[in-house]
């Protein structure tokens, strides 16, 4: 249980704001008519008629990341993007924040690995992808708390202060394979309609939890420098389906780990006159496979479907724990042996058994203004009842697309607060690079709450 325990609490530590299903958030780039395999993600009908002949993404990560990740830069934006599937913990978990305000947390990092996209006749597309998926979603410690980890016990701008907390994290994690196929059902002069779906085997899920509630004080012991927590009237549950461990290909085969399926359904219909475009000879009867409308509209429902996992293991316990800076740091590189010496007699059964994937609807319009200029809205509602892994939103993003280069700036209207985040989406030929929110990216204030930041590599070829 040692290390599922230990990102758990690491992130407690790291995240002070909740979440819906993480369904491929990378505003901007996922309303662009030459996301190709990214767009598809959030919408399989989109690839229906594509204008690429192939494209194939070497990869592309994707994370949630506070400004502290500057301060720890030597690490760097990768480490933190594979920090849930890898061992080491408690330099980049520093770097990781929430997306949601507090007392809600919402951390999330995915990579998609190689994938590749083929269209077979201009009306049929199929596309297989592969993914490894982390959601952190919850409630939170206090911001003080989360402060005095990211920034050490000796930052002389945390104040002592004194209070009680009460939070319940839960982290889930899984690889997948996915296919798409998508149709161009009807191409007319004046109108086309697509339509697609994405079939997704699940493996290597493992789910895991903790709550706690308790009392800390932060105290001054020695001058305006050394402080210390003390955290006294603990209370606290943790359970997991598998130990973790570094995932690696036996995790696919494995029984220990969770698996299931999951699918995604979508439907696009654009309104607007097909017209030649550059290069084409308007005499020759040749389609222009370029974007022709003047108003898209898409649905999607993503997530359908669930996992099946193995029975594991949870524990209770409780007592008090006093650190200072080097107890804090040795709690943070194995916070389990510190909570399994407080454990009540022995462990229970934690058993989840068939859990639903989280599911969601997406709306979108997609105008264009002018050649070459977009206005796109697009509503992510979840569907799921109970705690989720994102929150509502709404992202509205101007954008300027070409077939090389495209610059978008999504501007996200996000949860019950209606936080607006005005991020930044670039493509720029092979290379894509993207942020959620770049205030939070580069402000010195606020340090915990988070943006998502990308970066992908593709290469492709256009029909003729």
């Amino acid at each position: 249980m040692k290390n599922s325990v230990s990102r758990l609490l690491l992130a407690a530590l790291v995240s002070t704001s909740t979440t819906g299903a993480w369904a491929q958030y990378y505003p901007g780039l996922v309303s662009s008519n030459y996301g190709g395999i990214h767009r598809m993600l959030q919408n399989p009908s989109s690839i229906a008629g594509t204008r690429y002949k192939f494209q194939v993404v070497a990869f592309t990560g994707n994370s949630s990341v506070n400004s502290l990740y500057t301060k720890y830069v030597s690490k760097g934006l990768f480490q933190t993007i594979q920090l849930p599937y890898s061992k080491s913990l408690s330099l980049p978990l520093r770097t990781v924040g929430s997306i949601t305000d507090a007392p809600r947390t919402t951390s999330y990092s995915e990579i998609l690995g190689p994938s590749f996209l083929i269209n077979v006749d201009g009306n049929q597309t199929i596309a297989l992808h592969t993914r490894l998926k982390s959601y952190l979603y919850g409630s939170s410690l206090p911001e003080n708390l989360t402060e005095a980890y990211r920034n050490r016990l000796f930052y002389r701008n945390l104040q002592p202060s004194s209070g009680s907390f009460d939070f319940g994290l839960a982290h889930n994690s899984y690889g997948e394979v996915g296919l798409t196929y998508g149709l161009q059902v009807f191409d007319g002069q004046w109108h086309r309609l697509k339509i697609g779906a994405t079939v997704r085997r699940i493996v290597g899920a493992q789910m895991s939890y903790l709550n706690a509630r308790g009392n800390y004080a932060i105290r001054q012991v020695n001058g305006d420098v050394e402080k210390r927590l003390d955290i006294t009237n603990l209370d606290y549950s943790l359970g997991q389906t598998t130990t973790r461990k570094d995932f690696s290909l036996s995790s696919v085969f494995s029984n220990a780990y969770g698996s299931g399926w999951g699918y995604d359904l979508g439907a696009t219909y654009e309104i607007g006159k097909r017209t030649t475009g550059r290069g084409y000879n308007s005499d020759t009867p040749m389609k222009d496979p370029r974007p022709a409308y003047w108003l898209r509209l898409s649905a999607a429902l993503l997530n359908g479907g669930s996992i099946r996992y193995p029975a594991g293991q949870a524990i209770t316990g409780g007592g008090p724990f006093t650190f200072n800076q080097e107890e804090l740091e040795k709690f943070g590189n194995a916070p389990a042996d510190y909570l399994n010496t407080h454990a009540d007699n022995g462990s229970q059964t934690y058993n989840p058994g068939k859990v639903a994937l989280q599911r969601m609807l997406h709306l979108e319009a997609d105008l264009r203004l002018v050649p070459s200029f977009y206005v796109n809205g697009l509503s992510m509602t979840n569907l799921s009842s109970g705690a989720t892994q994102m929150p509502n939103m709404l992202i509205v993003t101007p954008r300027f697309e070409d077939e090389d280069v495209e610059l978008g700036l999504p501007i996200s209207i996000i949860g019950p607060d209606s936080r607006v985040a005005v991020g930044l989406s670039s493509r720029l030929g092979p290379l894509t690079l993207g942020f959620s929110d770049m205030g939070r990216l580069f402000s010195k204030k606020g340090e915990n709450r988070s943006s998502l930041v990308w970066l992908g590599f593709s290469v492709w070829k256009w029909r003729k």
